[in-house]
């Protein structure tokens, strides 16, 4: 140890930055940290003052064990966040966080190239798809997943949204979510089970949020897709968990125009991609949890007896497009929701029949997936974006710019690599794949360092550390354990900064 101790103050650091602290982010700086056969230099960059992103900000809080990739974050953290060489880190790497830092307005991003080895973009998607039809933009009571999701886990950005917090959630009884991916699925559970302490009251849920949430009267959510039933984008687990509202006397509906049984011919269709061993347990528990409870014939659908309705209600509705949002020409609300009705053609497409029909709605949701955004300089830098699918051109992870031309030093991972897709074991996949490209060019050039002083770039900027989180987080978990939750979350910046000094 004494040898490789001497050896490691003698070897330079590659520096590496990672631009973005969510699963992406994160898991490809613990790739790096892991796997390098060279010394680096790996520092995390965040816009918030702290750390994990979507993991903290967009996972369902009934979810915990989806957060579980933090634990392994935190380890990777505090194994390097020293730099010393010892039985753990016989390399001598070193691990850095800076909070509350925007790369391209507070640090421009030609200037963290010009000074690290490597940059990878790893800042997930920040924005939202749209429909593009008319009210979708100028009618109150119109939101889409990224502003609820983010309203009721506390994020800084928009706890304190008026659009979300001045909104009369008082006269909400209909809503209408476009889409029935897994997020879809947990803002209806959000919306229809907020009035239940058993599933909300121990989680890290915004208590703000909840409580505005609770003056709603919601009767029924209808999440609706373009497409048909087997073309559904939820996946099992979170589907049984909103059937198993039941036991709260929440009910689920899908018509039997777009679901029954005897639709779906296994062995005709035996070998096909769509008609998996997962499509069939779908068909099972829709099949045994739209029938009345004593008539179920298996034991896994009847866990809990009969509970009255309490008059909520979800469905799931199908081969729907929307066309219009209706508004009360007074009060500039939400009042319909004009849609055409589709079918699927032979070969595969959706198109229209022309046939329209309206929806009495006083809350619209869109639940499109989450658009992303360049940064402000990638322009001046020439660096390739698709606009209209979200994310950086890139050759396996290597950005390219409008020409097709390799970046050299610039890298991308997650969401903003490929667009928003994929639950988080898929972003770790990617963040690992990309990690070993880096990982081989800078091997390849491993005798030439760049020159780098983060602190030279700060020296103007306020800005949080990995030991400044350790604070905050300490501070939320205690006020947590004091309510029974694991957490309660700081919802305001300043006072983030607060707690972190």
């Amino acid at each position: 140890m004494i040898f490789i101790r001497q050896l490691s103050s003698q070897v330079k650091r590659k520096s590496v930055s990672v631009v973005g602290s969510g699963p992406s982010g994160f898991y490809t700086a613990y790739h790096l940290l892991s796997k390098s056969p060279i010394p680096l230099h790996v520092t995390i960059w965040e816009k918030l003052p702290v750390p994990f992103g979507l993991s903290r900000y967009g996972v369902a809080p009934d979810h915990p064990e989806v957060k579980n990739c933090e634990d392994t974050f935190t380890n990777c953290a505090e194994q390097y966040i020293s730099g010393e060489v010892n039985d753990k880190n016989p390399l001598g790497h070193k691990f850095d966080f800076i909070g509350g830092v925007k790369i391209g307005e507070d640090v421009p991003l030609k200037t963290l190239i010009d000074n690290q080895d490597a940059v990878i973009l790893s800042y997930g998607c920040g924005g939202d798809k749209r429909l593009g039809i008319p009210g979708e933009t100028d009618t109150a009571g119109v939101l889409s997943s990224r502003e609820f999701v983010s309203w009721y886990n506390g994020h800084p950005d928009f706890a304190s949204k008026e659009k979300l917090n001045s909104f009369d959630w008082s006269r909400v009884k209909n809503v209408a979510i476009i889409g029935n991916g897994n997020v879809a699925l947990d803002i209806t559970r959000v919306l229809l089970s907020n009035g239940i302490p058993e599933i909300w009251d121990k989680t890290d849920i915004s208590k703000h949020a909840l409580n505005i949430l609770k003056h709603a009267p919601i009767k029924t959510v209808k999440m609706i897709a373009r497409r048909d039933f087997i073309h559904s984008k939820f996946t099992n687990k979170e589907f049984r968990e909103l059937w198993e509202l039941e036991k709260y006397g929440i009910k689920g509906h899908i018509s039997s125009k777009y679901f029954s049984e005897d639709m779906f011919d296994f062995e005709k269709h035996q070998g096909s991609p769509l008609y998996d061993r997962a499509f069939k347990r779908r068909v099972e528990m829709c099949s045994e949890y739209l029938k009345p409870f004593d008539q179920r014939l298996k034991k896994n659908y009847k866990k809990f007896p009969p509970v009255n309705p309490i008059g909520k209600e979800w469905e799931l509705d199908y081969l729907k497009s929307p066309l219009e949002i209706i508004k009360d020409d007074s009060s500039g609300k939400i009042k319909g929701l004009k849609l055409t009705e589709n079918e699927v053609t032979p070969d595969n497409k959706v198109i229209s029949t022309g046939k329209t029909l309206q929806y009495e709605v006083d809350l619209l949701i869109t639940s499109l997936g989450y658009g992303g955004i360049p940064l402000q300089d990638f322009k001046t830098l020439d660096i390739g974006f698709h606009d209209s699918r979200g994310h950086i051109i890139n050759n396996n992870g290597k950005v390219l710019d409008n020409k097709g031309q390799v970046v050299p030093h610039l890298y991308t991972s997650g969401w903003i690599r490929k667009g928003s897709q994929g639950v988080i074991a898929s972003t770790m996949m990617d963040a690992f794949e990309v990690g070993d490209n880096v990982l081989a060019d800078l091997y390849a050039t491993r005798d030439i360092y760049k020159h780098t002083d983060l602190a030279q770039l700060l020296r103007t900027h306020r800005h949080t550390t990995w030991s400044d989180w350790q604070r905050i987080d300490k501070h939320e978990r205690d006020a947590g354990f004091a309510e029974g939750r694991p957490r309660a979350k700081i919802e305001d910046k300043e006072e983030m900064l607060k707690y972190a000094q």
